[in-house]
């Protein structure tokens, strides 16, 4: 958690001065998590994470500070924060949308109480007297694999968090892999709160002909990269690869992002971003973390026209006040979601925030009588030339 001090009142720059998380400190690279908050993992390949992370009514578990280390390399920063910044649900049947994260919150009273069944061989973690934390190491498959006499096994650190917003509840993990990716993800369970009669907005559940409501979860990311030891000269670049008129070959272009922008992903057109630092490099290329959109066949604009919906992926300069993806609170100066953040601002070599959308539409099954099993929704950040080969 960061703040932008103007030194007006002596007492309030002693104050930031003195808090863990103050500006100075991020980005200097001599940031440190209050004490109990911080996870340190080495994985089987000697690749490491260093991780703070806190508990908030809203958003639930935020991480911050967010380091990777190869063997044998030195370590990086890669985020400042990372947190779950909205979910908006829309049910099919024309109910007004709902704006859990802001209007219920993840965290408080609504995280469920871990126990050490769920987090068997890890360590729990705990906020206000509630174990709401999970880590743990687990396996994630093959490294590399290119012969039967060549191929390397791995473990991912898992961080899990739990909460339950009435009869639904909704688990957050981030899995921290030994190449330096890391898979954000959410998975929704629980039971079916809204049933009807109408099938054209639902399924039937029961013989009675009960249907279960469908409706779509809108899931916002807040990415704020501060990649390497500036946080603050950071690049947004967008990388096409398009089709020729024969189909027969693909090229491909790279433009840079250079003021705020919403942007979309496409199945036909080869097109993703990546955040590269302004200065730092591997020693041949600049250090960057590419976006990878998963499940993109849920993706969808909304029913209602919401201008927050048109876009999957927005790109920011660092607000304070700019928390919450959509319903954030107006009062501070800032818009009131990310249509209105993407205002034209520079972001070149700037201190980039990334928001990122992953739209599911639950259409119930009979399975879903009487629990949901678990569906899960998620996303994946990419090492690209963080290392001039793989360090692994």
């Amino acid at each position: 958690m960061r703040c932008i001090v103007k030194a007006i009142l002596p007492i309030v720059a002693i104050l930031v001065l003195l808090s863990p998380f103050s500006a100075a400190q991020a980005r200097t690279g001599s940031f440190s998590c209050p004490s109990g908050q911080t996870i340190q993992s080495t994985l089987t390949s000697g690749a490491s994470w260093s991780i703070c992370w806190e508990a908030r009514d809203q958003e639930g578990v935020v991480l911050s500070d967010i380091r990777y280390k190869a063997p044998g390399q030195m370590q990086r920063r890669v985020l400042g924060e990372m947190s779950l910044a909205q979910i908006q649900r829309n049910y099919d049947d024309g109910a007004g949308p709902e704006f859990l994260v802001t209007a219920t919150g993840l965290g408080g009273s609504n995280f469920i109480n871990l126990d050490s069944t769920e987090c068997a061989g890890g360590q729990l973690r705990y906020s206000g007297g509630k174990a709401v934390l999970c880590q743990t190491q687990q396996d994630s498959g093959f490294i590399y694999k290119f012969s039967t006499s060549n191929a390397v096994s791995g473990k991912a650190l898992s961080l899990v968090t739990a909460s339950q917003l009435g009869s639904y509840s909704y688990t957050v993990q981030w899995l921290f892999n030994e190449n330096g990716s890391i898979e954000p993800r959410v998975g929704l369970s629980g039971h079916l709160n809204r049933t009807g009669t109408d099938t054209a907005f639902g399924w039937p559940i029961q013989q009675d002909g009960t249907t279960g409501v469908s409706f779509v979860d809108n899931y916002f990311w807040r990415m704020d990269f501060d990649l390497g030891s500036d946080a603050s000269n950071d690049v947004v670049e967008q990388i096409t690869s398009s089709l020729s008129a024969d189909r027969t070959r693909r090229s491909k272009s790279i433009s840079t992002v250079t003021t705020e922008a919403a942007r979309d992903f496409s199945p036909e057109v080869k097109r993703f971003w990546r955040i590269r630092d302004g200065s730092e490099t591997n020693g041949v290329s600049a250090i960057s973390y590419e976006l990878v959109l998963l499940n993109y066949d849920h993706q969808g604009t909304g029913s209602n026209g919401e201008s927050w919906l048109q876009n999957d992926v927005f790109f920011t300069r660092y607000k304070a006040c700019e928390r919450f993806a959509a319903d954030n609170d107006t009062t501070s100066g800032c818009g009131w979601g990310v249509e209105s953040y993407t205002s034209g601002e520079n972001i070149n070599q700037s201190d980039v925030v990334v928001w990122n959308r992953i739209s599911y539409h639950h259409l119930p099954r009979d399975e879903d009588d009487n629990v949901i099993g678990m569906r899960w929704s998620g996303f994946k950040l990419l090492p690209r030339d963080w290392h001039s080969q793989n360090p692994l």
